[in-house]
């Protein structure tokens, strides 16, 4: 496909976040996009060790700067574009705190309004629905490009002028099927025809042989929790069930949790408080993907663990990008029937158990700890449904037909 594409991003190829898009991106350029990576605040350094391979595809600006600063003013004294954006970002911003996010981030779509008209871009997709999506709006408007964005999770609750970006967009991609209908429930019916869902996609290794060999690595079961330390991800519910396996004399087990955030303090007490600095190991980084892909090949992990919830905001989970890497290695996962993980786990691809029990994380570990034969089914179909379902290549196809010719109906999942 021979388009050139700008993809906005939150941070990547810089910073932690995001690195599930990263293999999007490359197989993008596989297959035939000229591709250019913009983020909206990127910190100094790149810390996934394949995203540094982006970077020469990327441009580095801060969110803020003097010249973004003289260029706004000289827009808007120029002519009324950037002040019918403006007023369409004033008029449609349902409270003060989306507003001032919104406007911080509208002199550096201008800005790079003015990049884009000289790169002759085609396309603009923006990552999120939250100020990067706004970035790519403003920029779409003053650069007259077609545009498009992918919904993940926390960003359809937000509603950060949705119905404005769905009309304006030339279509709009959500991971999941559970996310499509919240979009909706927000946004009316009405533009249902515009909205395709198309999941996330992650490589998918031609060979698991380490399905077998993982039965034979280790004594005792890893068991790993790859998610940053955030409420939703439900943290503490996986260490009640890890207290509860003790308190039933299950000691071969051992749950490490990679990943950061605002709950450390709070699972740390409490891993301590239960007795469990044996069983339950923090780790304290979000380890990168290349490094957590090289355990799941290596077979030093037995079971992937996401105990996700909704919290009492209401946000919930999409469908884990990490739990689809570990089924595309064979490694089996449990996780919760919140958010789009059933579409995921669902028909025996996973164990699905109730969000917030943790008496029902305890049997499923349980059963993964005694029953090598079900840990043995569980990776041979996972993998196999990442494989028809989830492959990048697959799913990163469906996403350029779309930006190429607009045609949502023919997305198989819409």
């Amino acid at each position: 496909m021979s388009i050139k594409l700008l993809v906005v991003t939150a941070q990547t190829p810089w910073g932690k976040v995001e690195g599930f898009i990263i293999g999007e991106m490359f197989e993008m350029m596989g297959q035939g996009v000229e591709l250019l990576v913009i983020p909206r605040n990127p910190p100094g350094q790149v810390f996934h060790k394949n995203a540094q391979r982006l970077v020469g595809n990327a441009i580095w600006l801060p969110l803020i700067n003097s010249r973004m600063i003289i260029n706004f003013f000289k827009n808007l004294f120029s002519g009324i574009a950037l002040w019918r954006i403006l007023w369409d970002i004033v008029a449609n911003s349902r409270n003060i705190r989306i507003l001032i996010k919104n406007l911080a981030v509208l002199p550096k779509g201008a800005f790079v309004a003015e990049i884009l008209k000289k790169k002759k871009i085609g396309h603009i997709h923006a990552h999120w629905g939250s100020t990067t999506s706004t970035m790519a709006y403003v920029i779409s408007k003053l650069a007259q490009v077609s545009w498009s964005l992918t919904l993940h999770r926390w960003d359809i609750k937000e509603d950060n002028i949705l119905k404005e970006k769905v009309k304006t967009a030339k279509f709009v991609r959500c991971i999941s099927r559970s996310g499509k209908k919240e979009l909706l429930d927000i946004i009316g019916d009405g533009y249902e025809g515009k909205i395709a869902v198309i999941h996330m996609g992650v490589k998918v290794p031609t060979s698991i042989s380490a399905i077998k060999n993982r039965e034979r690595a280790n004594s005792r079961l890893i068991l790993v929790t790859p998610a940053n330390l955030l409420e939703v991800k439900g943290h503490k519910y996986l260490i009640d069930a890890c207290s509860i396996l003790l308190g039933k004399g299950v000691r071969n087990f051992q749950c490490v949790f990679y990943g950061e955030g605002p709950q450390r303090a709070i699972l740390e007490k409490q891993i301590r408080e239960q007795s469990l600095t044996e069983h339950v190991i923090m780790r304290g980084t979000l380890l990168s993907q290349e490094k957590l892909m090289e355990k799941y090949e290596k077979a030093e992990v037995n079971a992937v663990i996401l105990p996700s919830i909704v919290t009492s905001q209401g946000e919930r989970e999409g469908i884990p990008v990490s739990a689809m890497e570990a089924m595309a290695y064979g490694v089996p996962v449990v996780s919760t029937n919140t958010g789009g993980i059933p579409e995921l786990l669902g028909d025996r691809a996973g164990i699905i158990v109730n969000q917030k029990s943790s008496i029902e994380l305890a049997e499923a570990i349980s059963r993964l700890i005694e029953n090598e034969g079900l840990r043995l089914r569980l990776g041979q179909s996972g993998h196999e449904r990442v494989r028809k379902e989830f492959d990048v290549k697959d799913t990163t196809r469906e996403l350029l037909r779309l930006i190429s010719d607009g045609e949502v109906s023919m997305c198989r999942d819409s």
